[in-house]
Parts: C-alpha cells; sequence; structure tokens
C-alpha cells in the first residue's frame, strides 16, 4: 500500500507536468483569443511543418512549444507591431500530434486520435476491451516535459468492482497504457492427493499451498498433513521446505507461499 501511495503521487506530479508544460505539435487545435484585436480570434489547426497562419502575424511556427511560451510569443510580436498591451489567451482545444498508446492484452493494440479527453475505462473500451488472457493490472507510463518518466499501476479487478473514481484516471496525449497478459506458471503435486499432476495457474494472484492442494483435489485420507514437502530450485540449488499444513488450516500458521516450478510431495 505504501509503494502504490507513493507512485500516486509521483504520477500526480507527472499529471501536472503535462497538462500545464504539454509541447505542442502538427495536428494540433488551439484556440486563440486576443482582446482588441478581434480579426485573431479563432480556432487553429496546427500545420504538417507545425506553423499556424494568423492575419496580421501571418505564418507562426508553434511546434515544440508550451502553452504559455507561444501566449508570450504572440504578446511581444503584438506589442512590437500593433498594441501597447496585448492580452493573450489560448487554449489546447484538440490533441493530435501526441496520441495514447494501447499496447498489451486488449483487443486491438494500437493508437488512440481522440479530440475529447478519455479516462482509463473509455479508452479500454475504445480498443474493444480486454482479451481473455488479461492480467488484472493496468500500467499508464507517461514523460514529464523534463523528460523524467512516472509509472502508476492500477488494479483493474478493484476499479470494475467497486467504480473507484481516483483509479479511473484521465488520460493525456503521448501516455502509454499497458495491460500486461496473465502468466501461466507451472506447479507440480505428487503423493497423497486425489488429483496429482501438474498445475498451470495464473501468477496474477499469490498463489498458496493450501489453493494448490485444493487445486489437485484435497488430500486422500492417508496424507500425512503436518509433514508436506516443497522442493524449489532456487538459481541451481535445491531448496527443501517441511509445511504443516494442518496448522494452516487451523490458524496457527500462515499459509505457504508457491513459486514457478515448485514441487509439492505428500507423504
Amino acid at each position: 500500500m505504501r509503494l502504490f501511495c507513493m507512485l500516486f503521487v509521483l504520477f500526480g506530479v507527472a499529471l501536472h507536468i503535462s497538462a500545464q508544460e504539454y509541447l505542442l505539435g502538427p495536428g494540433d487545435v488551439i484556440e486563440i483569443s486576443v482582446t482588441d484585436l478581434e480579426e485573431i480570434n479563432g480556432k487553429y489547426r496546427i500545420s504538417n511543418m507545425g506553423y499556424v497562419e494568423l492575419p496580421y502575424l501571418k505564418s507562426i511556427q508553434v511546434q515544440g512549444l508550451t502553452i504559455s511560451q507561444l501566449k508570450k510569443k504572440l504578446e511581444a510580436d503584438l506589442r512590437a507591431n500593433y498594441l501597447n498591451d496585448p492580452q493573450v489567451l489560448i487554449k489546447l482545444d484538440e490533441v493530435r500530434s501526441n496520441p495514447i498508446s494501447m499496447i498489451g492484452a486488449v483487443q486491438r493494440p494500437g493508437i488512440l486520435q481522440n479530440s475529447i479527453e478519455v479516462d482509463l475505462l473509455q479508452a479500454i473500451s475504445l480498443v474493444g476491451g480486454r482479451t481473455a488472457n488479461s492480467g488484472k493490472r493496468a500500467l499508464i507510463i507517461r514523460k514529464g516535459a523534463s523528460g523524467e518518466t512516472a509509472t502508476l499501476e492500477i488494479n483493474l479487478d478493484k476499479l470494475l468492482s467497486e467504480g473507484s473514481p481516483h483509479l479511473n484516471i484521465p488520460l493525456f496525449a503521448g501516455d502509454t497504457v499497458n495491460i500486461p497478459p496473465q502468466k501461466m506458471i507451472n506447479i507440480y503435486v505428487t503423493g497423497e492427493v486425489n488429483g496429482p499432476g501438474e498445475l498451470k495457474l495464473s501468477d496474477a494472484d499469490k498463489i498458496t499451498l493450501l489453493r494448490v492442494i485444493s487445486k489437485a483435489g484435497g488430500f486422500t485420507d492417508y496424507a500425512k498433513q503436518k509433514k508436506v514437502i516443497v522442493r524449489r530450485d532456487s538459481k541451481g540449488k535445491q531448496e527443501e521446505f517441511v509445511v504443516d499444513v494442518k496448522a494452516i488450516k487451523a490458524g496457527k500458521s500462515q499459509d505457504f507461499y508457491l513459486k514457478a516450478n515448485d514441487v509439492i510431495i505428500v507423504p
């Protein structure tokens, strides 16, 4: 929980940077209003070369500028030629130059080009939703104007079940949303269980010994539940753990967490 909060704070900073210092580019639409010079007022789409054509000021290069930088540039140009104290207001009306990338376990991975702001759930819907093998998390990766990268991990099951608005965050141009597929890991169970063999389980949830025993059909009547053995290959070295499952079931001991390729032996 502490790590999640730290990531959320970091990502909140990145949101602020992105909104305030978004770099304009080809395809974006900006709305310009100038007090006492209504001929300039209107919406302008930035050309493929990064310019806008304005009355009086003609062709102005805006690519790579922030809204505040463009405001200062226009005010300086107007002050030099037309107005003593120009008041310029600029709003970003449409974003096209930095689309949202949707990757991972979604139906139609690719680029979202939207003229309206979308949130996480809307973006997932626009690419057809998640695939059957999608994991339970979404990673939103965002770069700030200074080049720093922030990543936030969202629990999709929690978002969908609770509808928590703080989890359904707005997405910005240039964001990448990655929904990793769930990974299947192998656990091997042998000995006194009703269904011995290889089990394939998703790593989306923590895999415990009790869960695996249940998946393997439970213990037989002859199982020695106090002496269940877990064998694990750790960097070429074999480790062995003896687990008292009876104590776990009685609430006297914590469940034992398993890893990929663990071998469970029930004597």
